[in-house]
């Protein structure tokens, strides 16, 4: 079927609604983390587990949803992830016990765990290569977009209206997204496994093969390496402002937005970024490693100004976007004539979220006994090794390919 560029653009902007949108159901549980934690609703330690378990489970749930995104049609995927996310948001305001928040956070992590292995898929189906990486590097930036206006809608709903509604509203424009989705590519016939060209029948590409790949299994440390990193900013950044320097929830936002709009930057800077290293996704990683081991150094000693603290998180996160944008957008795009594109994004958010969600329950402990500056000293250590293993070991291995290509 003929898919015109007006209907692509239209399911582009609505999936990148949508995706931003999931953010806010996402965050709205960091910005008012210290107000929840002040009242005795939950402790550093619980803040720490709710965290950690939402990570976790969203990377086992990647894990089993990009394999069973390349089985089921898109549309059914994105649905049902917008929809539950949605409810399991409404149902949170509630604040029940730690035991009912900890069941309710994890349905919302695997719900949103639904949406970016099918949305690619439906990238894949409307776009044909270079074309494909091209839309998929700017439907990234709904990553740091939805991490900007979940944090200036968030925290003005919990300043003005109370914490319930941070939850309430973004479950509400959830179940709104998910029922345009269902409208929308029902509508143009897109996101069913008829148009997709990317569902290719999955025995071409069985899993053991992929993960026998020598750069697969790099790829994947290197997306639990940045994992540690990527969503522990996001997790922890309003507490540590507030924490770190004795301001108020409005004030550490100010400070806090910053973060995610230097990272949207960084993701919209990455076509700029893939052509000077030469379209080589591993070098733009290593690249991105390196800054933010020199960003997170000033930190692990104490940063007097909270202005300073902002400007090394935020190239921390801007080097982070890089690094995910290579892993978990442009690698997975090589995978479409396997017909692997969901499974193999799967993998690398697996990995992401593995390293994420472990990493954010230690630091639970590690923050309520010993400061934020252990935390910033693991993210370089992290930062170093990632890098001098790209240099020494992908670097090679990836001219050894070429090389024998060319010959």
């Amino acid at each position: 079927m003929k898919i015109s560029n007006r209907v692509r653009s239209a399911v582009c902007v609505l999936l990148y609604i949508s995706y931003t949108a999931i953010y806010m159901a996402r965050l709205n549980l960091s910005m008012p983390s210290d107000a929840l934690t002040g009242a005795g609703i939950l402790t550093d330690v619980e803040y720490g587990i709710l965290g950690g378990a939402f990570l976790v489970v969203y990377a086992l749930g990647r894990l089993f949803n990009g394999w069973l995104s390349d089985r089921l049609p898109p549309r059914t995927m994105i649905c049902a992830g917008l929809l539950l996310s949605g409810a399991a948001n409404i149902v949170f305001s509630a604040l029940p016990p730690f035991s009912g928040m900890l069941v309710l956070w994890s349905l919302n992590a695997f719900a949103q765990s639904m949406l970016w292995s099918p949305i690619l898929r439906v990238v894949a189906a409307m776009y044909d290569g270079e074309r494909a990486g091209k839309i998929t590097s700017l439907m990234v930036t709904s990553v740091a977009a939805g991490n900007i206006v979940g944090i200036v809608v968030n925290t003005a709903l919990i300043v003005h209206y109370g914490t319930r509604f941070a939850f309430i509203i973004p479950g509400g424009i959830n179940l709104l997204l998910g029922a345009a989705v269902l409208i929308l590519l029902g509508r143009t016939g897109i996101g069913t496994t008829e148009t997709d060209k990317s569902a290719q029948p999955v025995s071409q590409a069985p899993l053991v093969s992929l993960l026998r790949r020598p750069d697969m299994l790099a790829v994947v440390a290197y997306a639990f390496a940045h994992g540690i990193m990527k969503d522990n900013i996001t997790v922890w950044m309003t507490k540590y402002f507030i924490a770190a320097y004795d301001i108020d929830l409005t004030k550490a936002s100010y400070f806090v937005i910053f973060i995610p709009a230097v990272g949207f930057v960084g993701r919209m800077l990455y076509p700029l970024v893939y052509r000077l290293t030469g379209q080589k996704e591993h070098i733009a990683s290593l690249f991105g490693f390196v800054i933010c081991l020199a960003s997170s150094v000033p930190l692990c000693f104490g940063v007097a100004s909270p202005v300073a603290a902002m400007v090394c998180l935020g190239l921390v996160y801007a080097a982070v976007s890089v690094i995910n944008t290579s892993l978990l957008s442009i690698y997975p795009i090589r995978f479409v004539p396997q017909g692997r594109v969901a499974t193999v994004s799967g993998m690398m958010d697996f990995s992401t979220y593995l390293g994420a969600g472990i990493s954010s329950s230690v630091y639970g402990f590690l923050v309520s006994s010993a400061g934020y500056p252990p935390m910033y000293g693991s993210w370089a250590v992290v930062s170093a090794l990632s890098a001098l293993s790209i240099l020494l070991f992908l670097v090679p291995r990836k001219k050894r390919e070429n090389d024998r290509k060319g010959s």
